[in-house]
């Protein structure tokens, strides 16, 4: 019967300051349609059998009203705990982790407002995951990168062949990430991605590849195009 797949955690960050946006709402909650954001992007990972709960971790300031709100359909979403966020990224993951179900063993770390991952690309994260350790989506750079200096004049074109932008889900077997995480723990250094506190652990992060459509919500353009790309799935 083969072996017994093991259970998946999601910790899907919304605690970000969302200053970008110049909307007196955060993004998570923006409205597209019917629904906030995150709503659609929670649907993506409660789909998904392997996927046990979902740590939902929000600014402190945004508690008490997700929970009047939408407690209920929350729950339907395998969302088992509204958690609040830290000052940096590093800090609400740090603070999500001590509140993972005793039986994960596999962790995927999502932003709330990347509501158009594609099923088949959560997938591949989890199967790379088990098989590397830690597994990121990136999708291939596209356009040309110039390397300036302080006069904002070009130094060098950086040669895109092996540059990837990462996205998520990041994926992580639970120890790997957990020791990582312990490591950093009291650095002043900020890290704005998951991975990368897994690589400055000594740790290799396998890649892959994802769609150019999953795209992190951060200005009008983005509302605008994840306005239509989500009528469009």
């Amino acid at each position: 019967k083969g072996m017994m797949k093991a259970d998946v955690s999601v910790i899907m960050p919304a605690a970000g300051l969302s200053l970008r946006m110049g909307a007196n709402v955060r993004k998570p909650f923006i409205m597209i349609g019917e629904k906030p954001i995150f709503f659609y992007t929670l649907e993506k990972f409660s789909k998904l059998k392997r996927v046990k709960e979902i740590i939902f971790v929000v600014n402190e300031k945004d508690r008490s009203t997700v929970i009047e709100k939408w407690s209920d359909e929350l729950k339907a979403y395998k969302v088992t705990k509204i958690v609040t966020g830290g000052e940096r990224r590093q800090d609400s993951i740090y603070n999500a982790l001590a509140h993972l179900d005793s039986h994960t063993n596999i962790i995927l770390i999502h932003d709330a407002v990347r509501p158009l991952i594609k099923n088949d690309e959560i997938e591949a994260v989890i199967k790379s995951t088990e098989e590397k350790g830690a597994a990121i989506v990136a999708s291939p750079m596209k356009l040309t990168v110039k390397k300036v200096d302080s006069n904002l004049e070009i130094v060098e074109t950086v040669p895109r062949h092996d540059l990837w932008m990462a996205q998520t889900p990041q994926g992580f077997k639970r120890d790997l990430l957990v020791n990582a995480y312990d490591k950093i723990k009291d650095t002043i250094d900020e890290f704005t991605d998951d991975a990368e506190v897994v690589e400055k652990a000594g740790h290799t992060v396998g890649i892959v590849s994802g769609s150019y459509d999953n795209i992190k919500i951060t200005t009008r353009e983005d509302l605008k195009l994840a306005e239509l790309l989500l009528v469009k799935y």
